[in-house]
């Protein structure tokens, strides 16, 4: 079987270095942004693809040098990596493509592994790695060596086959995407284990059937407190001073701390979880529909409004999503199983007798069956009635899903890694390229079906933009 998983290193770019990062990430996002406008304006009539408008680049380098400054591989990723949306969003499983914003952060990848390499100690084993072992340079094109710490070792028989790097706010990381092939024929199937069922919420995180109650970091009434009053200072900054760029770093920091202590959290707890369990049952829950706004319209107006915000600003805090996703890609990888089933009547059901009413659940800290009177905490009885569901004592077994199973992981690593050949590739018959001049004053207006990137935009809108 092929394994691919990434290592995520600290990168320490110099005075030089560190401008030439924001410019590759400005440019990216700038090609991303003119695609999704030429594919939104004249997709519908014209077959934009990757290959029709990587074809483009040539020419927009020509007429706007600053493209030159960055590597070209990067620019065509941001082409790859929209072209990848808009067949998630014809195939249904996303919607509709968005612009890239500047504060959405710095991305792009160089898929060439001809083009980089890492210099340093990459394979001791991680308990024996000091200071000195995990220093390494890492050899970008364009960029030079650039300083990096490495504080995992690469795995035995890894190659690397990509590398991303991405701002986190003062810092640069960069995630390095390796292939190693392993042999699954020793491992233990643990899909035979105890089921347990867990709830999750956001008074207690996780609460599982066995009684146990395992914590994530929230963010605290002080913290939200902090964070308005960072928002106000960048607010009454000048814009374009080194007084707002200061403010805009400081809550740079602050919100990228917060979010390496929930994902500390939520690995370690999915970690411990899919080590001593085998089988494991969550419900379904439909978080997009849970999180949505209670605004209403203008005919029928929502209420509580507020309150359902502060609902939702938590619930996204915890990354209930995510949590999942984790939690099923590590019992998937070590042979166990992850099940999803109907969240319906799980918090109102007695697990004692089977009774299900509203009344049973008077207050949300509060579990007492009107039936035989039986007490307990109310998230564990929602994890023990989700453990039933998923052994079959109630409900509907049809509706159980296998979320997450080594023979679901072997079939999404069976495929072949996405990625393009190298260097020119003659274009595909039946795509046309762009078109010349203006749309307004083309003489051939009637018969123009596209209009090039690089005329999208001025070229001081071109400059701005990826400044």
């Amino acid at each position: 079987m092929i394994e691919r998983k990434t290592i995520l290193i600290r990168l320490y770019p110099n005075a030089i270095q560190e401008p030439l990062f924001r410019k590759t990430g400005g440019c990216v996002r700038l090609i991303k942004n003119l695609g999704l406008e030429q594919r939104a304006t004249y997709g519908r009539r014209h077959p934009l693809n990757y290959y029709s408008q990587r074809a483009e680049l040539k020419a927009l380098k020509a007429d706007f040098p600053f493209f030159k400054e960055v590597p070209h591989h990067c620019l065509q990723e941001g082409l790859i990596d929209l072209d990848r949306a808009f067949a998630n969003f014809f195939s249904g499983r996303s919607g509709f493509p968005k612009r890239q914003r500047k504060r959405d952060g710095v991305s792009f990848r160089f898929p060439d592994p001809t083009q980089f390499r890492i210099e340093g100690d990459i394979a001791t084993p991680d308990k024996k790695r000091t200071r000195k072992i995990k220093d390494v340079i890492l050899h970008l094109p364009k960029f030079g060596a650039v300083k990096a710490v490495m504080h995992r070792a690469l795995p035995h028989g890894a190659v690397i086959r990509n590398i991303t790097v991405s701002s986190d706010g003062d810092w640069w990381n960069a995630s390095l995407l390796y292939e190693r092939e392993i042999d699954l024929r020793g491992s233990t199937d643990r899909s035979t284990e105890t089921v347990i069922g867990i709830d999750v919420n956001v008074s207690q995180p996780i609460a599982t059937s066995e009684g146990e109650i395992i914590d994530l970091p929230k963010v605290s009434k002080r913290g939200r407190e902090r964070e308005r009053r960072l928002h106000r200072n960048i607010t009454r900054k000048k814009k374009g001073s080194k007084n707002r760029r200061k403010a805009i770093r400081t809550l740079a920091r602050f919100k990228s701390a917060q979010a390496r202590r929930r994902k500390d959290a939520r690995e370690k707890s999915t970690t411990y979880l899919a080590k001593n369990h085998g089988v494991i049952a969550m419900e379904a829950l439909r978080l997009k529909n849970m999180t949505a706004s209670a605004r209403g319209t203008i005919a029928e107006p929502g209420s509580k409004i507020a309150q359902k915000a502060g609902l939702n600003r938590s619930l996204l805090d915890l990354g209930l999503g995510t949590t999942r996703m984790r939690l099923g890609q590590k019992l998937a990888a070590s042979a166990g199983l992850l099940l999803l089933v109907p969240a319906a009547w799980t918090s109102q059901r007695c697990n004692a007798c089977g009774h299900i009413d509203a009344d049973n659940r008077p207050h949300r800290d509060v579990f007492h069956c009107v039936a035989c009177g039986h007490d307990a905490d109310p998230d564990i009885n929602a994890a023990c009635n989700i453990r039933d569901y998923a052994l079959g004592l109630w409900g509907d077994p049809t509706k159980v899903e296998i979320a997450a199973s080594m023979p679901l992981m072997l079939e999404a690593q069976a495929k072949a890694l996405k990625g393009r050949k190298f260097g020119n590739k003659k274009k595909p018959e039946g795509l046309p390229g762009s078109v010349c001049g203006d749309l307004g004053t083309c003489a051939l207006e009637s018969q123009c079906t596209s209009q090039s990137m690089k005329q999208k935009m001025t070229e001081r809108e071109l400059w701005n933009e990826a400044a």
